[in-house]
């Protein structure tokens, strides 16, 4: 499953069938007054094994959205004193809060414009072009006499450049950069993989040493270490967020629920490898977001566990 923290279970032959009874039992513990009985039971179970424990306070974590939430405030202040009482000491301490400021400068609250969950936003530069911001999405802008220069930080947006001949139009993502050479694309980065898509005119990508020059209709994939070469873009699907749409042609259920979270209320979470692994094809309309777990449903057989309002789990199908 997608985890928030705690120990690594995946190579546990158990960890499927432990997560799915922990998610019955944190349904149960948020449903409608569980009983004495149900809250005796509930303590039973996470006391007879370690494992229980974790897998609860993994879900826990899950719905909550981590530490840094208000509501998770003073738990985080119980735990760390938790800690303390074993011996864990200051350094522990310093960990978190460590922990904690990374989180936060990871989120880029300094970015220049950003967009959340569900948002969609066109923002104006001040030399006329225009940027798409995708859910979810951080950019930073940095103009100057000589160039025209952004970052994307994390998400997708979509280049409508204004002609400068005098200032390139250079766009950096992860350890890469995009030249505009007069045109229109996309740029979408997330864990560390971009992806450019080009709709007018041609774009040169550069990687360390390496540069590649990419031409309207096609698209191109670099990461930290390698860039790889052209290929066409037949299917819009990198794009299709413009228009209201996600398309996913036989990807992974994992990573299209992923990025599904960035466009609804609420997350999804899918329990189990096997199923995280099998492919999907899927167009969302991302005005009905209300019907994105009855689609996924229909596509591939699963179990669906509404954990809370907030929280729906998948797991393999009986």
């Amino acid at each position: 499953m997608e985890r928030a923290g705690g120990s690594d279970m995946s190579d546990d032959p158990d960890h499927v069938r432990i997560v799915e009874k922990a998610a019955v039992w944190f349904a149960t513990m948020h449903g409608s007054s569980p009983s004495a009985r149900d809250k005796k039971a509930l303590k039973a179970w996470l006391a007879a094994d370690p494992r229980h424990a974790r897998a609860y306070a993994d879900i826990d974590r899950l719905w909550t959205g981590a530490i840094e939430l208000p509501g998770m405030k003073e738990r985080h202040r119980t735990a760390r004193k938790a800690m303390t009482r074993r011996g864990l000491g200051k350094a522990v301490i310093a960990g978190a809060v460590g922990l904690g400021a990374w989180r936060y400068l990871a989120s880029h609250p300094f970015a220049d414009y950003r967009t959340t969950t569900g948002e969609r936003r066109t923002v104006t530069l001040a030399d006329g072009s225009t940027v798409d911001l995708a859910a979810e999405t951080k950019l930073s802008v940095a103009f100057t006499r000589e160039r025209r220069g952004l970052t994307l930080h994390e998400g997708e947006a979509f280049f409508a450049v204004a002609k400068d001949a005098g200032r390139p139009f250079v766009v950096e993502a992860g350890e890469g950069r995009t030249t505009a050479l007069g045109t229109a694309f996309g740029v979408g980065y997330r864990d560390e993989s971009v992806t450019v898509t080009v709709t007018e005119s041609a774009v040169d990508v550069a990687l360390n040493s390496e540069a590649t020059r990419v031409s309207a209709g096609s698209l191109i994939t670099y990461d930290s270490r390698h860039i790889g070469e052209p290929r066409p873009s037949e299917t819009g699907a990198e794009l299709a967020w413009r228009e209201g749409r996600l398309i996913f042609t036989q990807a992974p259920l994992g990573r299209a629920v992923q990025a599904l979270n960035r466009w609804r209320s609420g997350r999804i979470v899918v329990v189990g490898g096997s199923l995280a692994a099998r492919p999907i094809t899927l167009i969302v309309n991302l005005d009905r977001t209300d019907t994105i777990v009855a689609q996924l449903a229909e596509a591939v057989p699963m179990r669906i566990v509404a954990a809370t309002p907030y929280m729906t789990l998948l797991f393999p199908a009986d």
